[in-house]
């Protein structure tokens, strides 16, 4: 199966290994020298998405923040998400492709984010993001523009919906727009709408060719 959609497949195992690093992070204790600041914590700056640190000139986190996770539910979701629409989506594309719209997903999830820290005044300007769902979110857009009109399946918890691929844009919107008005401080939907977008975008132009 991997060696169908490596691209997919080799996203994966990147945040299963950052997660791996995670968690030895977080037995390794305080780092001497650093006021005592743990290596997890330390790891999470250094990586994760700040808008104080992008402006300081990190400028490798816009794509590094997409291989940290929150916690195990976190990671698992995300990587359930990119294996059911990635995997399928990578059959159409093609790897190198779908390595353009991850990157691109990831990209525009940070646009996204850090939009959103800059114009709602509920959010914190330090608060960080991680995690792969922007590019999961550029999946459903491209999905949703490359094939309209193909039977796709919905997971919400455990529970399968099949549907038509273009309901995915309004259940996304409207999933969105829940996660803004009851969850700002805890669900980066500013990335999350940033990587539908980019993806969607990526979709129509790979369907014009």
């Amino acid at each position: 199966m991997g060696a169908r959609a490596p691209a997919t497949w080799g996203l994966c195992a990147a945040c299963l290994a950052a997660w791996l690093a995670q968690t030895l992070a977080a037995g390794v204790g305080d780092l001497p020298g650093l006021n005592g600041v743990g290596a997890d914590r330390a790891l999470g700056a250094l990586f994760g998405l700040r808008a104080e640190a992008v402006r300081a000139g990190a400028l490798w986190q816009p794509f590094s923040y997409v291989f940290l996770h929150g916690g195990w539910a976190h990671l698992a979701a995300n990587l359930f998400g990119l294996w059911v629409t990635g995997s399928a989506l990578e059959a159409v594309l093609g790897a190198r492709r779908m390595v353009g719209l991850f990157a691109l997903g990831a990209v525009a999830g940070a646009c996204g984010f850090l939009g959103s820290l800059a114009l709602d005044p509920r959010l914190s300007g330090g608060l960080a993001c991680v995690g792969a769902s922007a590019m999961v979110a550029a999946c459903f857009g491209a999905a949703t523009a490359l094939a309209p009109r193909e039977r796709v399946v919905l997971w919400v918890a455990v529970l399968p919906i099949p549907l038509r691929a273009f309901w995915l844009a309004p259940v996304f919107l409207l999933f969105t727009v829940c996660e803004a008005w009851w969850w700002p401080q805890v669900t980066a939907y500013g990335a999350h709408l940033g990587g539908w977008l980019a993806g969607l975008a990526f979709g129509r132009a790979a369907a014009a060719r």
